[in-house]
């Protein structure tokens, strides 16, 4: 890899102008800066299907289709919490999906439905209620309207 190559370069030359001790030391310096920044920019891509084959690569070949509803995204490196939060933004970028606007939409959603479930019982609840007192009322009136009791007056 070219990255490889770099690293050979530079430790080369840091031997030969430095010294054996100190152009190791620089040479596994940069190398160990090579690999941080490999790990904190990693390159991501989002993979299509070739067509008539079952071999996805990277969609801008023009010979790759995206599949349609559901997106393939591929890091190029090993996940690990060093580039965690790049991987979550590359993921982000590339798939065109805002993690936290779906929630959102999702918590609205389920709100609005458990509102119009609880406003559905409270109309049924409501309806049963109103089917008791007119039940309730037929039975006064038969009985002369005093509610069960013998003598309204002494009621307490």
């Amino acid at each position: 890899s070219k990255v490889d190559c770099m690293v050979w370069i530079v430790t080369w030359l840091a031997v030969t102008l430095l010294g054996l001790d100190l152009g190791l030391g620089v040479g596994v310096g940069f190398s160990l800066l090579t690999i941080v920044l490999r790990t904190q920019f990693p390159s991501s891509t989002l993979l299509g299907q070739v067509s008539d084959c079952e071999i996805y690569r990277d969609c801008k070949d023009s010979q790759v289709k995206e599949i349609s509803g559901i997106k393939i995204f591929r890091l190029n490196m090993p996940l690990c919490y060093t580039n965690c939060d790049a991987f979550k933004t590359a993921l982000h970028k590339r798939t065109g999906l805002d993690p936290v606007a779906v929630l959102a939409r999702r918590r609205k959603e389920e709100r609005n439905r458990r509102r119009m479930e609880k406003s559905s019982h409270l109309a049924a609840d409501s309806e049963s209620s109103g089917c008791f007192t007119t039940e309730r009322s037929r039975r006064r009136e038969k009985s002369g309207g005093d509610g069960g009791v013998a003598n309204p007056g002494m009621a307490v």
